[in-house]
């Protein structure tokens, strides 16, 4: 297994250093597009994030893997589209995970704009790289403790479902798989201390949402 984390402004380095088609070694290359979840904040170490706990079980399940961590905290779809997908592209993978949208709906972003900039990040991944792609829907942040205790107007139901229905609407347009986080719920229990992040069972549970879809598609075996 191996791990090439990029974050910020080392992104803009990456593209012309690690990574490829094919991984090194043959090993099975991954990447991961998305914001601080997905380089692992909230877990204890990051390195218990739910990309890390994809790209170990992947290893276990489907021989080694190359994990390479485009993940921005902060980032919302249009830096996202901007900054990591170039790179993915340029690295073309075999496996993409997406995590994207709450920066988006946190900050006020329309949900126009915010389907126009997933429109372009998943029609780049099925045009240009040969990935099974998988993308995350939104959890319904209300629920989350933050919001409860100082509720936001940018943060409501309504919002949330839209957004999930854009980006089921582009997922389907694409032939991608959803991943469906609002299904499973909000559960106090897999909250970090900062009330927003998951926590390492958060994490755990995003990762076990993924493998459920990624391990039948690309190993051709059951998961767990």
């Amino acid at each position: 297994m191996k791990i090439i984390v990029t974050l910020c402004i080392l992104q803009i380095l990456y593209i012309t250093g690690c990574g490829g088609a094919g991984g090194s070694s043959g090993n099975t290359v991954y990447v991961a597009i998305g914001a601080s979840d997905a380089t692992g904040i909230g877990a204890t170490p990051i390195t218990n994030g739910y990309v890390f706990r994809i790209d170990s079980q992947l290893d276990k399940s489907c021989g080694g893997t190359e994990l390479n961590n485009l993940g921005i905290p902060g980032a919302t779809a249009d830096q996202i589209e901007n900054v990591e997908l170039p790179i993915a592209k340029e690295i073309d993978p075999e496996i993409v995970t997406i995590f994207v949208g709450g920066n988006d709906l946190t900050r006020g972003r329309s949900v126009e704009s915010f389907e126009v900039d997933v429109r372009n990040i998943l029609s780049t991944l099925k045009e240009k790289t040969s990935a099974l792609v998988f993308i995350a829907n939104l959890p319904d942040l209300t629920q989350l403790p933050r919001y409860l205790e100082s509720p936001d107007s940018d943060v409501t139901l309504t919002r949330v479902l839209a957004f999930n229905d854009a980006i089921s609407r582009q997922a389907q347009l694409y032939g991608v798989t959803v991943i469906d986080l609002y299904a499973a719920g909000v559960n106090d229990l897999l909250i970090s201390d900062d009330d927003f992040h998951p926590n390492n069972g958060g994490h755990q549970e995003i990762a076990d949402l993924f493998l459920a879809q990624i391990i039948p598609q690309f190993c051709g075996k059951p998961y767990p």
